[in-house]
């Protein structure tokens, strides 16, 4: 049992590393020979074609890998999710691309959105396969794809650098090749060693979409939480150049927040089956869940400390960043780390909550704190810019983690919190003493990390 979990983990690891380490690296090559307009630009386009694919998506993704990995009969379910964003793809395009037509003169970002939604819609297409390897628990595959892809992405930008080939424009390309690169090699894979089956049956296909509505709105305001202060930073902020420093601090606190990237699909399928049968858990599976948090915790707030006392010092070091971020994003940056200890907490509220099928509660909480964004960045956005976003999404970080423990404690579990809450007063302790005293960063790391 331990072996095939270390396994699991080493292969959702292997998935994570590719599309988030190596996906930063080449934003972050993009970031650095584009100015932060431009590269404010290219988030902006990115944010809103995730935003309108979750739309399209209908919250089918979490349903099929719990149908899938619950039951080795429901396989039929990735073949119906396949059909449904493929004609939701098709017609989006052709809507997104008529509007773009019609407004790019207004803006100058409206017309970059078609080519960056077309690499999204590809990427929608990847996912019904990914999840159906990922509910079976066949990770590397995919993990190993999106490696070569993301390899080739960041040889091709330095490519394109060496000649100055590099504009917004060459970036969309490079995602739409990217994306179907991964999607043909994927397909070639499933054909040739899965017994996926692309039949497709109306009626399985309506049960789908029936048991997915409840998780729907809660897909799409998911979608809102961690994207919509970038499209709103590029609608009413100062310029797309504050999209772009927002953006980069954010890049960066995804990519500290990788734990939970590979965890979160482990430990959903091994929730799914423990409570499959009934939503009570038993003492000793009570024990383990408090062991699995408390562990988390630990790394949750170890990572960001780390990563918020070598920010300001390691980007100012670097030419081309200097100007554009490190200490121009640094209060940023800290506000947004300071909710990975609490999205380690979700993440596993949450993982509790959609495997004891809380569907309904779930969507409730989301459009709770997705509209309490909404509110939050619009009041604070127009003031102190993306400042205001950080500590938007930080205010509603603290609803959503309130709403989610008391869903939890009613129904299934009281987890103890008070591990969290003392690894969070130690960092923030070390964090103000790190940066009242001069000394070199790599002393600050290590004192941090041995206290």
């Amino acid at each position: 049992m331990k072996g095939k979990l270390i396994k699991s983990l080493f292969s959702s690891g292997l998935q994570a590393v590719s599309v988030q380490v190596l996906g930063v690296i080449f934003l972050g090559i993009v970031a650095y020979y584009l100015s932060d307009e431009e590269f404010g630009i290219i988030s902006w386009a990115n944010a809103l074609s995730m935003f309108i694919t979750t739309i399209i998506g209908f919250g089918l993704e979490q349903v099929v890998v719990r149908r899938i990995a619950a039951s080795s009969s429901s396989n039929w379910a990735a073949a119906a999710f396949l059909f449904h964003v493929f004609i939701g793809s098709l017609i989006s395009i052709t809507i997104v691309s008529i509007f773009a037509d019609n407004y790019s003169g207004s803006d100058e970002a409206i017309s970059y959105l078609p080519l960056f939604y077309v690499a999204q819609s590809v990427i929608l297409l990847i996912v019904p396969f990914k999840q159906f390897l990922n509910a079976k628990h066949i990770f590397t595959p995919y993990g190993v794809i999106a490696i070569i892809s993301n390899i080739l992405k960041i040889a091709v930008a330095f490519w394109l650098v060496g000649r100055g080939l590099l504009t917004v424009n060459i970036v969309a390309v490079i995602f739409i090749c990217a994306s179907l690169f991964e999607f043909i090699f994927l397909l070639i894979y499933i054909l040739a060693k899965t017994d996926f089956s692309f039949r497709f049956k109306i009626q399985a296909y309506k049960k789908l979409i029936k048991e997915a509505t409840p998780q729907y709105l809660s897909a799409v305001f998911d979608t809102t939480l961690s994207r919509i202060d970038w499209i709103l930073l590029g609608i009413i902020g100062v310029s797309y150049a504050s999209t772009g420093a927002y953006s980069f601090a954010y890049r960066a606190y995804e990519l500290a927040r990788l734990p939970i990237v590979i965890i979160a699909p482990v430990i959903l399928n091994i929730f799914a089956n423990i409570l499959a049968k009934d939503t009570h858990l038993s003492d000793e599976k009570k024990d383990i869940v408090n062991d699995i948090f408390r562990v988390e915790a630990f790394i949750a707030v170890l990572i960001p400390l780390v990563f918020s006392i070598i920010w300001a010092p390691a980007l100012d070091s670097i030419p081309n960043f200097a100007d554009k971020y490190g200490s121009k994003n640094e209060v940023e940056f800290v506000i947004l780390s300071a909710c990975i200890p609490l999205h380690f907490f979700i993440n596993l509220l949450w993982t509790l909550s959609f495997s004891a099928r809380k569907y309904k509660k779930i969507t409730t909480i989301t459009i709770i704190t997705a509209s309490s964004n909404i509110v939050l960045n619009l009041a604070l956005i127009p003031f102190y810019s993306g400042k205001g976003a950080a500590i938007a999404y930080l205010l509603t970080t603290l609803i959503q983690v309130s709403l989610y423990y008391k869903l939890v404690k009613d129904y299934i579990i009281s987890i103890r919190v008070k591990p969290l809450l003392i690894f969070l007063l130690i960092a923030g302790i070390i964090y103000f003493l790190a940066s009242g005293f001069e000394m070199h960063v790599a002393i600050k790391v290590s004192t941090a990390v041995l206290v």
